[in-house]
Protein backbone atom coordinates (compact mmCIF):
# COMPACT_ATOMS: atom_id res chain seq x y z
CA UNK A 1 0.00 0.00 0.00
CA UNK A 2 1.16 3.55 -0.63
CA UNK A 3 0.44 7.00 0.75
CA UNK A 4 -2.19 7.80 -1.89
CA UNK A 5 -4.08 4.58 -1.17
CA UNK A 6 -4.20 5.41 2.53
CA UNK A 7 -5.47 8.90 1.76
CA UNK A 8 -8.23 7.41 -0.42
CA UNK A 9 -9.19 5.03 2.39
CA UNK A 10 -9.39 7.82 4.99
CA UNK A 11 -11.42 9.99 2.63
CA UNK A 12 -13.85 7.13 1.94
CA UNK A 13 -14.26 6.68 5.68
CA UNK A 14 -15.58 10.25 5.79
CA UNK A 15 -17.47 10.62 2.50
CA UNK A 16 -18.77 7.01 2.35
CA UNK A 17 -18.93 7.46 -1.42
CA UNK A 18 -16.37 6.85 -4.19
CA UNK A 19 -17.68 9.76 -6.26
CA UNK A 20 -17.23 12.29 -3.44
CA UNK A 21 -13.77 10.95 -2.58
CA UNK A 22 -12.74 11.21 -6.25
CA UNK A 23 -13.86 14.84 -6.30
CA UNK A 24 -12.13 15.61 -3.00
CA UNK A 25 -8.79 14.10 -4.04
CA UNK A 26 -9.14 15.11 -7.71
CA UNK A 27 -8.73 11.59 -9.09
CA UNK A 28 -10.89 9.39 -11.31
CA UNK A 29 -13.69 7.53 -9.55
CA UNK A 30 -12.48 4.27 -11.10
CA UNK A 31 -9.05 4.85 -9.51
CA UNK A 32 -10.74 5.16 -6.12
CA UNK A 33 -12.56 1.86 -6.57
CA UNK A 34 -9.40 0.07 -7.73
CA UNK A 35 -7.35 1.50 -4.85
CA UNK A 36 -9.90 0.27 -2.31
CA UNK A 37 -9.96 -3.17 -3.90
CA UNK A 38 -6.15 -3.40 -3.79
CA UNK A 39 -6.06 -2.27 -0.17
CA UNK A 40 -8.63 -4.81 1.00
CA UNK A 41 -6.76 -7.48 -0.94
CA UNK A 42 -3.48 -6.54 0.73
CA UNK A 43 -4.88 -6.54 4.28
CA UNK A 44 -6.84 -9.72 3.54
CA UNK A 45 -10.23 -8.50 4.75
CA UNK A 46 -13.10 -6.19 3.88
CA UNK A 47 -12.88 -2.77 5.49
CA UNK A 48 -16.29 -1.45 4.49
CA UNK A 49 -19.84 -2.72 4.56
CA UNK A 50 -21.53 -1.99 1.21
CA UNK A 51 -25.02 -0.45 1.24
CA UNK A 52 -25.60 0.21 -2.45
CA UNK A 53 -23.32 3.12 -3.35
CA UNK A 54 -22.75 3.98 0.30
CA UNK A 55 -19.69 2.60 2.07
CA UNK A 56 -19.62 2.26 5.85
CA UNK A 57 -16.59 1.25 7.89
CA UNK A 58 -16.98 -2.16 9.49
CA UNK A 59 -15.12 -3.26 12.65
CA UNK A 60 -12.01 -4.06 10.62
CA UNK A 61 -12.14 -0.67 8.92
CA UNK A 62 -12.55 1.19 12.21
CA UNK A 63 -9.42 -0.45 13.60
CA UNK A 64 -7.48 0.11 10.36
CA UNK A 65 -8.46 3.80 10.21
CA UNK A 66 -6.50 4.62 13.37
CA UNK A 67 -3.40 2.87 12.03
CA UNK A 68 -3.72 4.52 8.61
CA UNK A 69 -4.01 7.96 10.17
CA UNK A 70 -0.93 7.25 12.29
CA UNK A 71 1.06 6.14 9.25
CA UNK A 72 0.19 9.32 7.33
CA UNK A 73 1.05 11.47 10.35
CA UNK A 74 4.45 9.76 10.55
CA UNK A 75 5.03 10.27 6.82
CA UNK A 76 4.15 13.96 7.09
CA UNK A 77 6.42 14.38 10.10
CA UNK A 78 9.29 12.72 8.24
CA UNK A 79 8.68 14.96 5.23
CA UNK A 80 8.75 18.12 7.35
CA UNK A 81 11.96 16.97 9.01
CA UNK A 82 13.58 16.29 5.64
CA UNK A 83 12.49 19.69 4.32
CA UNK A 84 13.94 21.38 7.41
CA UNK A 85 17.29 19.69 6.89
CA UNK A 86 17.26 20.56 3.19
CA UNK A 87 16.32 24.16 3.97
CA UNK A 88 19.27 24.50 6.32
CA UNK A 89 21.51 23.46 3.45
CA UNK A 90 20.01 26.04 1.07
CA UNK A 91 21.87 28.96 2.59
CA UNK A 92 24.45 31.44 1.30
CA UNK A 93 26.36 33.24 4.06
CA UNK A 94 27.58 36.65 2.92
CA UNK A 95 30.07 38.86 4.74
CA UNK A 96 30.74 42.44 3.71
CA UNK A 97 32.60 45.63 4.55
CA UNK A 98 30.51 48.28 6.25
CA UNK A 99 31.48 50.76 3.53
CA UNK A 100 29.82 48.70 0.77
CA UNK A 101 26.57 48.06 2.65
CA UNK A 102 24.60 50.74 0.80
CA UNK A 103 25.78 50.37 -2.76
CA UNK A 104 27.25 46.94 -3.46
CA UNK A 105 25.44 44.61 -1.06
CA UNK A 106 21.88 45.31 -2.34
CA UNK A 107 22.93 44.82 -5.97
CA UNK A 108 24.76 41.55 -5.30
CA UNK A 109 21.95 40.13 -3.15
CA UNK A 110 19.31 41.07 -5.75
CA UNK A 111 21.32 39.30 -8.44
CA UNK A 112 21.61 36.17 -6.33
CA UNK A 113 17.93 36.18 -5.39
CA UNK A 114 17.04 36.40 -9.09
CA UNK A 115 19.38 33.49 -9.77
CA UNK A 116 18.39 31.30 -6.80
CA UNK A 117 15.14 32.43 -5.16
CA UNK A 118 15.02 29.12 -3.29
CA UNK A 119 18.21 29.84 -1.30
CA UNK A 120 18.20 31.87 1.90
CA UNK A 121 20.87 34.54 2.47
CA UNK A 122 22.43 35.55 5.78
CA UNK A 123 24.48 38.74 6.14
CA UNK A 124 27.40 39.56 8.42
CA UNK A 125 29.45 42.76 8.57
CA UNK A 126 33.13 43.09 9.46
CA UNK A 127 36.55 44.45 8.62
CA UNK A 128 38.50 42.85 5.76
CA UNK A 129 40.70 40.83 8.11
CA UNK A 130 37.55 39.55 9.87
CA UNK A 131 35.96 38.56 6.57
CA UNK A 132 38.96 36.56 5.40
CA UNK A 133 39.23 34.93 8.81
CA UNK A 134 35.56 33.91 8.61
CA UNK A 135 36.08 32.50 5.13
CA UNK A 136 38.97 30.40 6.40
CA UNK A 137 36.93 29.17 9.37
CA UNK A 138 33.88 28.37 7.17
CA UNK A 139 31.76 30.94 9.01
CA UNK A 140 30.79 32.65 5.73
CA UNK A 141 30.78 31.51 2.10
CA UNK A 142 31.54 34.78 0.29
CA UNK A 143 32.82 38.22 1.24
CA UNK A 144 32.42 41.60 -0.44
CA UNK A 145 35.78 43.08 0.41
CA UNK A 146 39.12 44.42 -0.70
CA UNK A 147 41.67 41.95 -2.06
CA UNK A 148 43.55 39.88 0.53
CA UNK A 149 46.90 41.35 1.49
CA UNK A 150 49.93 39.58 0.07
CA UNK A 151 51.25 39.25 3.62
CA UNK A 152 48.07 37.70 5.04
CA UNK A 153 47.80 34.01 5.86
CA UNK A 154 44.87 33.51 3.49
CA UNK A 155 44.00 29.92 2.60
CA UNK A 156 44.75 28.64 -0.91
CA UNK A 157 41.08 27.63 -1.05
CA UNK A 158 39.98 31.28 -1.16
CA UNK A 159 39.54 33.11 -4.46
CA UNK A 160 38.95 36.79 -5.19
CA UNK A 161 37.35 38.55 -8.17
CA UNK A 162 37.36 42.37 -8.56
CA UNK A 163 33.94 43.93 -9.11
CA UNK A 164 34.39 47.70 -8.82
CA UNK A 165 36.85 50.45 -8.02
CA UNK A 166 36.44 53.35 -5.63
CA UNK A 167 38.74 56.31 -6.32
CA UNK A 168 40.61 57.56 -3.26
CA UNK A 169 40.01 61.30 -3.01
CA UNK A 170 40.84 64.22 -0.80
CA UNK A 171 37.65 64.93 1.13
CA UNK A 172 37.08 68.50 2.30
CA UNK A 173 34.11 70.35 3.80
CA UNK A 174 31.89 72.31 1.43
CA UNK A 175 33.12 75.90 1.54
CA UNK A 176 36.72 74.87 2.26
CA UNK A 177 39.32 76.80 0.20
CA UNK A 178 40.33 73.58 -1.56
CA UNK A 179 36.73 72.80 -2.54
CA UNK A 180 36.95 75.15 -5.52
CA UNK A 181 39.68 73.07 -7.22
CA UNK A 182 38.67 72.28 -10.80
CA UNK A 183 40.73 69.15 -11.35
CA UNK A 184 42.91 66.50 -9.72
CA UNK A 185 44.85 67.70 -6.69
CA UNK A 186 48.36 66.89 -5.47
CA UNK A 187 48.32 65.37 -2.00
CA UNK A 188 50.93 67.91 -0.89
CA UNK A 189 48.16 70.52 -0.49
CA UNK A 190 47.29 68.70 2.75
CA UNK A 191 50.61 69.51 4.42
CA UNK A 192 50.07 70.91 7.92
CA UNK A 193 46.26 70.70 7.77
CA UNK A 194 43.96 69.19 10.40
CA UNK A 195 43.45 65.64 9.22
CA UNK A 196 40.91 62.93 10.00
CA UNK A 197 42.71 59.62 9.70
CA UNK A 198 41.97 55.93 9.89
CA UNK A 199 42.54 54.16 13.18
CA UNK A 200 45.03 51.30 13.49
CA UNK A 201 42.38 48.61 13.04
CA UNK A 202 41.25 49.98 9.65
CA UNK A 203 42.77 48.40 6.54
CA UNK A 204 42.75 51.73 4.66
CA UNK A 205 45.14 53.21 7.21
CA UNK A 206 48.09 51.54 5.45
CA UNK A 207 47.07 52.86 2.02
CA UNK A 208 46.44 56.42 3.21
CA UNK A 209 49.62 56.54 5.28
CA UNK A 210 51.53 55.27 2.25
CA UNK A 211 50.14 58.06 0.05
CA UNK A 212 51.17 60.72 2.57
CA UNK A 213 54.60 59.22 3.25
CA UNK A 214 55.35 58.80 -0.46
CA UNK A 215 54.80 62.53 -0.97
CA UNK A 216 56.62 63.35 2.29
CA UNK A 217 53.50 65.12 3.59
CA UNK A 218 53.02 65.69 7.32
CA UNK A 219 49.46 66.34 8.51
CA UNK A 220 47.97 67.21 11.89
CA UNK A 221 45.87 64.17 12.82
CA UNK A 222 43.03 65.47 14.98
CA UNK A 223 40.65 62.50 14.84
CA UNK A 224 40.92 58.82 14.00
CA UNK A 225 38.16 56.36 13.17
CA UNK A 226 37.68 52.94 11.64
CA UNK A 227 34.28 53.88 10.17
CA UNK A 228 34.24 55.69 6.83
CA UNK A 229 30.74 57.09 7.45
CA UNK A 230 31.93 58.62 10.73
CA UNK A 231 34.90 60.20 8.97
CA UNK A 232 32.64 61.64 6.28
CA UNK A 233 30.47 63.20 8.98
CA UNK A 234 33.51 64.74 10.68
CA UNK A 235 34.66 66.21 7.37
CA UNK A 236 31.18 67.58 6.65
CA UNK A 237 31.20 69.15 10.12
CA UNK A 238 34.35 71.11 9.27
CA UNK A 239 36.56 69.24 11.74
CA UNK A 240 39.28 68.47 9.22
CA UNK A 241 40.09 67.03 5.82
CA UNK A 242 40.77 63.42 4.91
CA UNK A 243 41.57 60.92 2.18
CA UNK A 244 38.54 58.69 1.63
CA UNK A 245 37.13 56.36 -1.02
CA UNK A 246 34.37 57.94 -3.07
CA UNK A 247 31.46 55.54 -3.34
CA UNK A 248 29.99 55.28 -6.88
CA UNK A 249 26.61 56.99 -7.14
CA UNK A 250 26.67 58.25 -3.57
CA UNK A 251 26.05 61.88 -2.62
CA UNK A 252 27.49 63.04 0.70
CA UNK A 253 26.03 66.45 1.65
CA UNK A 254 28.64 68.80 3.02
CA UNK A 255 31.59 66.87 1.57
CA UNK A 256 33.51 67.71 -1.61
CA UNK A 257 35.72 65.01 -3.14
CA UNK A 258 38.86 66.03 -5.01
CA UNK A 259 40.53 63.38 -7.21
CA UNK A 260 44.16 62.71 -6.36
CA UNK A 261 47.00 63.31 -8.79
CA UNK A 262 48.22 60.68 -9.54
CA UNK A 263 44.99 58.71 -9.29
CA UNK A 264 44.64 56.14 -6.50
CA UNK A 265 41.85 53.57 -6.27
CA UNK A 266 40.57 50.93 -3.89
CA UNK A 267 39.41 47.73 -5.59
CA UNK A 268 36.34 46.03 -4.13
CA UNK A 269 35.46 42.50 -5.12
CA UNK A 270 34.02 39.19 -4.06
CA UNK A 271 36.07 36.61 -2.19
CA UNK A 272 34.84 33.06 -1.81
CA UNK A 273 35.86 29.77 -0.27
CA UNK A 274 35.91 26.72 -2.53
CA UNK A 275 35.46 24.39 0.46
CA UNK A 276 32.75 26.23 2.40
CA UNK A 277 29.36 24.85 3.33
CA UNK A 278 27.74 27.02 0.65
CA UNK A 279 30.54 26.68 -1.93
CA UNK A 280 28.07 25.58 -4.61
CA UNK A 281 26.00 28.75 -4.27
CA UNK A 282 29.12 30.90 -3.94
CA UNK A 283 30.41 29.62 -7.29
CA UNK A 284 27.05 30.31 -8.94
CA UNK A 285 27.06 33.88 -7.61
CA UNK A 286 30.66 34.53 -8.70
CA UNK A 287 29.89 33.21 -12.19
CA UNK A 288 26.84 35.47 -12.46
CA UNK A 289 28.81 38.53 -11.35
CA UNK A 290 31.56 37.81 -13.87
CA UNK A 291 28.99 37.96 -16.66
CA UNK A 292 27.51 41.30 -15.71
Amino acid sequence: MDEQTLRIFLSLAETQNTRDTAAELRVNQSNVSRALARLEDEVGMALFARHGKRLELNANGLAFRADAAGILDAVESARRHAELIADEGRLLRVGFLHSVARWMVPDVIQRFRALRPDVRVSLRQGFARDLYGWLTLDTIDVALSTAPLATSATSDDIGWQPLAEEPLCIAVPAGHPLAAASGPVDVRVLAGRDFIGFSRIAELRTAVTGILDEADVAVNVTFESSEIDTMRSLVAGGLGVSILPRTPGRDDPGVVYLPLEPQRVRAIGIAWSTTAQGARYAKELVAALRER
